[in-house]
């Protein structure tokens, strides 16, 4: 049996001159093929595989006997970010890991097919499907990112009234600010934001809400809450301070909404191993820097980032220093960065080997540019005014995982403010949880 076509790819030299999107998309005749490929099981297990819920062996059936309208009107009804998701989803690990195919060749290329889907719909123009008769209550979103798009498309299709409060001046969250252009295009977001408009969405942007009792007082009937770890962590050594230190929150968002009006030197270190640190390292080459380094302080083995992100951050150019840990940044203007080698030591409640500085392996290198990719929290001081609302020892908010609902009546929560960083995919069937709680809830008060 044929494996599948692979779609077509940037070449390497043009993948690191700008920020056009690396990989293609397949044409009608590839697509229909590959959809040929599936096995059609009974009990589809890429089915269970997708937080989204989307019916995935619906939608390749319907591809493969051309009715592309039906397979993205299929895809639409579970997922209002599908266009998204074909492009930054870890289908690898999810849908495309639990193919039966791959017992026999490789798995069915899901995301390259929900791509060739979804951006079709969005060249045809977005239908709206069918919506339920209007229940004339509002409930109030915190955040855009990907879970409070998620909720809020849900409610609206449920009958309801949905208002997303947004503290930036352009909604879209981690979406928006925190991929890169050439994995996500902005215009690709826009679309999706402008669906949810034409759904009844209301969304209020440079509003952020610190308080969630006021808006009980104006009408709403239901909150939920997706405001996201925002918040940077940093090393806590001297010199983070410094001109040419900084955050890869801060780093990526200036990138992706004015990268020519960010200077960077020619040597770039970005400190992490996850998949922030990879975006973080290849914008920085598509910013013109000469060397970028990814300073991690275990193996490549225990790095969280995706291996195909590894691969190609190490493909475009990016050197990694692993068994490195920065103590000091130096300079007026940052110059340079003291580091020091580690060893691995017993394991620590990660389940990784703890790394232990190595005495005596002290050694400076030079750097122009710093990009701290080392995680991110979320904001003390939401919980703070907010009593009533129980938060774990990382300050994200407890929920209950059938219903995202918290502590609070009629308040319900979802995203990184409750996992502390999963998947955008993830965000989104919890965003589509807690709607369906929400609207629960809501017929239970009348």
């Amino acid at each position: 049996m044929a494996g599948r076509e692979p779609t077509p790819k940037l070449s390497l030299e043009r993948r690191v001159k700008g920020f056009e999107e690396i990989k293609g998309a397949y044409r009608p005749q590839q697509a229909v093929a590959e959809a040929a490929r599936c096995l059609y099981c009974d009990d589809p297990p890429c089915n269970q595989g997708c937080p989204a819920g989307i019916d995935v062996l619906g939608f390749i059936q319907r591809l493969k006997t051309r009715n592309f309208s039906g397979a993205y009107r299929l895809i639409r009804r579970e997922n209002p970010l599908g266009a998204i998701c074909s492009r930054i989803c870890p289908t690898e690990q999810l849908c495309e890991k639990e193919c039966s195919s791959t017992e026999l060749n490789e798995p069915i290329a899901i995301a390259d097919l929900q791509r060739f889907v979804t951006d079709l719909e969005l060249e045809k123009g977005i239908e709206l499907p069918p919506k339920a008769k209007s229940s004339g209550k509002k409930v109030a979103i915190i955040g855009s990112g990907p879970a409070g798009l998620a909720c809020a498309s849900q409610l609206a299709l449920l009958g309801h009234s949905p208002t997303i409060f947004e503290k930036e001046r352009i909604p879209g969250g981690v979406l928006r600010n925190g991929i890169p252009e050439y994995r996500l295009p902005k215009r690709i977001v826009d679309r999706e934001l402008d669906y949810l408009k034409r759904l009844g969405v209301e969304i209020k942007t440079n509003l952020e809400v610190k308080k969630i009792g006021p808006l009980f007082k104006k009408g709403f009937e239901a909150i939920f809450i997706a405001i996201g770890a925002n918040e940077p962590v940093y090393m806590g050594i001297p010199g983070e301070n410094l001109e040419g230190v900084y955050t890869a929150q801060e780093f990526l968002r200036r990138a992706k909404n004015n990268p020519k009006g960010l200077k960077i030197g020619r040597r770039v270190a970005v400190i992490g191993g996850g998949n922030v640190a990879m975006d973080s390292a290849s914008t920085a080459l598509r910013l013109r820097a000469r060397e970028v380094a990814i300073i991690y302080r275990r193996t490549q083995k225990e790095m969280p980032a995706w291996r195909e992100e590894i691969e190609e951050a190490r493909e475009e150019g990016v050197w990694f220093s692993f068994l490195t840990l920065p103590t000091r940044f130096l300079g007026k203007r940052l110059e340079g960065m003291e580091c020091i080698r580690m060893g691995l030591g017993k394991k620590d409640r990660s389940g990784r080997p703890r790394p232990v500085p190595i005495r005596g392996s002290e050694f400076t290198m030079p750097i122009n540019t710093v990009i701290l990719a080392i995680g991110q929290r979320s904001d003390p001081s939401f919980s703070k005014m907010n009593p009533g609302l129980e938060i774990d020892r990382a300050g994200l908010v407890i929920v209950k995982k059938k219903t995202q609902a918290t502590s609070l009546k009629g308040v319900f929560a979802g995203g990184d403010i409750v996992s502390g960083g999963a998947t955008v995919v993830e965000a989104i069937g919890e965003g589509k949880r807690a709607a369906v709680a929400i609207d629960k809830y809501l017929k239970k008060q009348g």
